[in-house]
């Protein structure tokens, strides 16, 4: 009985003796050894495969702080709507362009929905109108929206509402003529543009870079509509250009004063010579629309007379006759304003 019990003392520390040799990798829990199979396995699913290429780094949208300071924009405190502070940049007219009053027209200048980005198509505009004696007023107006998707067709009132307060504000600014307003739009400010330019009096004059008339707008009826340029690309693949042709169409019915310039080869955004044509075109039209003869009525013209022609008492200038030549070459002229036909 004794040597039985001696033999089963030692075949149990025989046993003891080899568990405690099991390597830990093997001696470990089944539930830690599945985890440990499972990151092996998004480990190697995760590696690139060879001859692929790295993956993109996620999109950061580039500060406009800079292209704000080309353009010598000042930030003011803006404006305060149910409690949030919408930011409104300013770049004040050139000094020497004032009115006799020390005013100026304005521009409201607004972003599309991807808001100012880098401010590359915003700011270079707000400071070639200021050089010709318009203020610029680019409004963030993103700031005055709470909900996430602030760019949401379903907050179209919303956003309106924001605007029809930054037209207030503009006005409001001791050193802006208060029935010279222009706005300039790009994409959804476009759209907002288009709108505002329907409903809101203020509003004296429209230029809408690749936007569209809102269909909710059109769907209410659309009864007036300030001076109004169009710009679009031909292949834009965001808001399409029969858009355009379409805008062109209503403001012909509501015999609305319009230009439409459509750019070959162009997409949502311009490039090279047709982004600078465009700025141009865009300062020309608020200039000829808000600021008007207002440097000649509101100012003494100097005239040297030194450079005045004399002619005796019994003379007379010389008039030209107009002859058909000349309609027909002023009549190609005007044409080229005109919507294009292709």
């Amino acid at each position: 009985m004794a040597f039985r019990q001696i033999c089963m003392i030692s075949a149990l520390a025989l046993m003891m003796g080899s568990v405690a040799a099991v390597p830990a990798a093997q001696a470990q829990p089944r539930a830690s050894q599945k985890a440990t199979a499972q990151k092996a396995t998004a480990q190697k699913a995760s590696a690139p495969k060879p001859g692929a290429k790295p993956a993109a780094a996620p999109r950061r949208q580039k500060s406009a702080e800079g292209a704000r300071r080309a353009a010598e924009a000042e930030n003011t405190n803006g404006f305060t709507i149910d409690g949030r502070k919408v930011r409104v940049d300013v770049v004040k007219a050139d000094m020497d362009l004032l009115d006799s009053d020390g005013r100026s027209p304005a521009v409201l200048v607004l972003h599309g929905a991807h808001g100012l980005g880098d401010g590359s198509l915003f700011y270079p505009q707000a400071k070639a109108l200021a050089e010709k004696g318009i203020t610029a007023f680019v409004v963030h107006y993103f700031d005055g929206v709470p909900q996430a998707r602030k760019a949401a067709p379903a907050l179209h009132d919303e956003r309106e509402r924001i605007l029809t307060e930054a037209i207030s504000y503009v006005q409001k600014q001791k050193y802006v003529d208060p029935d010279k307003i222009g706005i300039f739009g790009l994409s959804l400010g476009g759209f907002h543009a288009l709108s505002l330019g329907s409903r809101d009096e203020r509003v004296q004059a429209v230029v809408n870079v690749v936007g569209a008339m809102p269909s909710e707008v059109q769907r209410k009826g659309v009864h007036r509509m300030p001076p109004t340029l169009v710009l679009h690309g031909d292949r834009d693949a965001t808001v399409p250009v029969r858009r355009a042709y379409e805008l062109a169409s209503l403001l012909d019915d509501l015999g609305a004063e319009h230009e439409v310039k459509i750019y070959k080869g162009q997409g949502h955004t311009f490039r090279g010579e047709a982004k600078e044509d465009s700025i141009n075109r865009t300062v020309e039209f608020f200039e000829r629309h808000l600021a008007g003869d207002r440097g000649l009525l509101d100012k003494e013209l100097e005239i040297d007379i030194a450079l005045a022609p004399v002619v005796p008492e019994t003379e007379s200038l010389p008039i030209r006759q107009l002859t058909i030549a000349d309609e027909a070459m002023w009549s190609q002229a005007e044409q080229g304003n005109l919507p294009p036909t292709n």
